[in-house]
């Protein structure tokens, strides 16, 4: 390139020679007229630079301040806006890039469930393959348990499944538990979850390398093995858990109005599942602790608890004390699949303490919560009214 010639700054970006005099501690001492085009040329060096590098966030950084302190010492003017404004469009546009791929990685689960009907109304347990063959289960508690390699499914002891597992795409299994029945997974990898009435659960039919993740909606008991390298997730309509191995329940109906979870061994964190560029608050939780989330104000309440009372179910049984009985008939119809009502709302608000053996009859359990209130019992087509 001929030095004396003037020159532009996609001149300097596109001669290799010229570039690394330019750029090199040696650099030469250049004419007065180019060394605008020259420091126009170094800024989007930098930027460019930077990404090929992959240190995105730290480069990025580095090059905002070495433009605004060039921007300083150059001459102000509509030109020179122009090509700042222009560095930082490309900023911006490399941002929005890689966030929409980042949210494309993480959502790949949560949009297959919206796919998948709950059918809670349904009689039986489905078990939908990835091939989208579904398995129906008739008992009212059900034990499915998995292979390594997610090929042989055994329900019950007895019904055998076999399907095809693509080792390098992800494929997912639906399990649908209806209101009136309870089913126990065992997923490929060892770890185990004990689903309740009226709960969905998407998951791999075997993990990919170095990810192992879930969608809940309803309630579930997980008892998760352990994995210093690759954590756990567990993904619900409000927020996302995070663990490495322990035990933990979660319950995110998505009729109710709040969501939680409760940690019985272990350690697991929480985030709000807002697919955002947005800062996240995360909160670790211990053993012993229950966490809710507003999904209005979107932040997290944790409280310690007895977490008996929220992993009873999995033994069949509820232990109750001074809880809402709106809350516990609410759980009610779900495990039996029957409709309770109250001719009086604000008998909603009357709080029940004891304990109610899920294995009896939904009658025989009402009579005794009818017993310590001042309710009495009818039962018609499967409708209760107190």
């Amino acid at each position: 390139m001929n030095k004396k010639q003037k020159i532009e700054a996609h001149d300097i970006l596109s001669d290799d020679e010229f570039t690394e005099e330019y750029f090199s501690d040696n650099t030469k001492k250049t004419e007065k007229s180019d060394e605008k085009e020259i420091w126009k040329a170094r800024i989007i060096f930098d930027f460019l630079n930077a990404r090929k590098r992959g240190s995105w966030p730290v480069e990025r950084e580095q090059t905002k301040k070495r433009l605004e302190k060039s921007i300083q010492k150059a001459e102000t003017g509509k030109y020179l806006l122009k090509w700042v404004a222009a560095v930082f469009l490309l900023l911006a546009i490399f941002s929005v890039l890689l966030i929409r791929n980042n949210l494309k990685t993480e959502t790949a689960i949560v949009d297959f469930a919206q796919t998948i009907d709950p059918t809670k109304s349904d009689s039986v347990t489905n078990l939908i393959l990835q091939d989208g063959r579904k398995v129906l289960i008739t008992e009212e508690e059900s034990q499915i348990v998995y292979d390594e390699k997610g090929m042989n499914i055994v329900i019950d002891s007895s019904q055998k499944v076999s399907q095809e597992v693509k080792q390098k795409k992800e494929v997912f299994n639906t399990l649908v538990v209806p209101y009136g029945k309870r089913a126990q997974i065992s997923l490929a990898g060892g770890s185990k979850v004990w689903l309740n009435s009226g709960s969905k659960l998407i998951y791999p039919a075997t993990y990919l390398k170095g990810k192992r993740e879930v969608y809940l909606e309803g309630e579930a008991i997980f008892e998760v093995a352990h994995s210093a390298q690759i954590p756990f997730i567990v993904r619900t309509k409000d927020f996302d858990i995070k663990v490495m191995g322990t035990v933990f329940n979660v319950s995110s109906y998505p009729e109710d109005n709040v969501s939680s979870t409760v940690l019985e061994k272990g350690k697991i964190e929480l985030s709000p599942n807002e697919r955002s560029f947005l800062r996240k608050e995360k909160l670790t939780i211990l053993p012993g602790h229950m966490v809710t989330f507003n999904p209005v104000r979107k932040t997290f309440q944790e409280q310690q608890v007895d977490t008996e009372y929220y992993f009873s179910w999995r033994d069949g049984y509820i232990i109750c004390k001074g809880e809402p009985l709106g809350s516990i008939l609410r759980k009610l119809e779900r495990y039996y699949n029957v409709s309770i009502k109250l001719q009086n709302a604000e008998f909603k608000s009357e709080t029940f303490s004891g304990y109610l053996d899920l294995k009896n009859t939904p009658d025989e359990v009402l009579k005794v919560i009818a017993e310590t209130t001042p309710f009495s019992l009818k039962y018609e087509n499967k409708n209760f009214n107190h």
